[in-house]
């Protein structure tokens, strides 16, 4: 987003000692820090480190408290909210999320739309469907084509989950009517959304286009959304009568899904086995890995943990 200007103190220069150099005034120097705080963040986000840049946001959001730059709160706070969901904490998403809006109010700025887009996104994440697909509703009919397009995807996933069949086809036509042709991501969307409103009437038509979106998801890099377009690619291969199909795409949506929890779940490596399943930490229901682990029958979460000693 367009940053503010500032206007830095004229002539405010100060000797550097031992040297005929001049420092930085500080005002400039702290947007610097703040432009390198940011920088590091996106750096580390796109290699996937997203406790590290978690950590780099929230110091430039605390900068932009220290600036009263409303502009800086709502980019530093954005960024950190996204980079939570990344690393799948929904709830701290969720905080994040409001907590910047809050700011931004106070300072009397209008925040921006996508961080709604957030909110909802962690909110379907925290199984709360009734208040994601309120959310993302109401940004449909935006002027931003990007912004419409992943609110749909919230709002039609959500209204699924809750069997509201007309809120899912609304989020389909939304997708329909985007500029063809998709992008991958777009593409992605518009096959899981296609497979979950035909999935009931048209099966074997759905699993192909749910097996399309695992697979570009996975091309693309959204490994999570990549879980859940194999767990609907698991459920309709259920209701054809695959069942050993079914437990492959269980299988491997419960071990991604574990691979990228963190401590969301902290599983034992052990085998897991119908109704023998140890839980770490409360996950969201769509993204608990153990229960899928449950569904494929019996196997291993963490395949290539580190053994643990064995006590004498």
């Amino acid at each position: 987003m367009t940053r503010l200007v500032r206007l830095a103190p004229l002539a405010v220069l100060f000797a550097l000692a031992g040297c005929g150099g001049a420092k930085e005034e500080p005002a400039a120097f702290e947007d610097s820090q703040w432009d390198q705080l940011m920088t590091a963040g996106r750096d580390s986000f796109e290699l996937g480190r997203y406790t590290v840049a978690q950590t780099q946001y929230r110091k430039a959001a605390n900068l932009a408290l220290l600036h009263d730059s409303s502009a800086d709160l709502a980019e530093a706070g954005y960024d950190l909210a996204v980079s939570q969901l990344a690393g799948n904490l929904p709830q701290q998403a969720l905080d994040t999320a409001q907590a910047t809006r809050k700011a931004v109010q106070l300072r009397g700025s209008t925040p921006l739309p996508y961080l709604t887009l957030v909110e909802a996104a962690a909110l379907y994440r925290l199984g709360q469907y009734d208040k994601a697909q309120t959310l993302g509703a109401g940004l449909l009919n935006g002027p931003d084509t990007e912004m419409t397009a992943r609110a749909a995807l919230v709002v039609g996933i959500a209204a699924d989950q809750r069997g509201d069949r007309a809120g899912l086809q609304t989020a389909t036509a939304v997708l329909d009517g985007l500029k063809k042709p998709l992008s991958p991501l777009h593409q992605a969307d518009w096959d899981e959304l296609h497979a979950r409103l035909i999935r009931r009437a048209d099966p074997a038509q759905a699993a192909p286009l749910a097996a399309q979106a695992a697979r570009l998801r996975q091309r693309t890099g959204a490994y999570h959304d990549m879980v859940r377009a194999l767990v609907l690619e698991a459920e309709i291969a259920q209701s054809l009568g695959q069942s050993e199909k079914a437990r492959a795409l269980w299988a491997q949506a419960a071990q991604s899904a574990a691979a990228q929890s963190g401590k969301l779940n902290t599983m034992d490596a052990a085998t897991l086995a119908h109704g023998d399943i140890v839980k770490g930490d409360a996950v969201p229901p769509a993204d608990d890995a153990a229960v899928w682990a449950a569904k494929a029958g019996s196997i291993t979460l963490f395949p290539f943990a580190e053994p643990k000693e064995s006590v004498p």
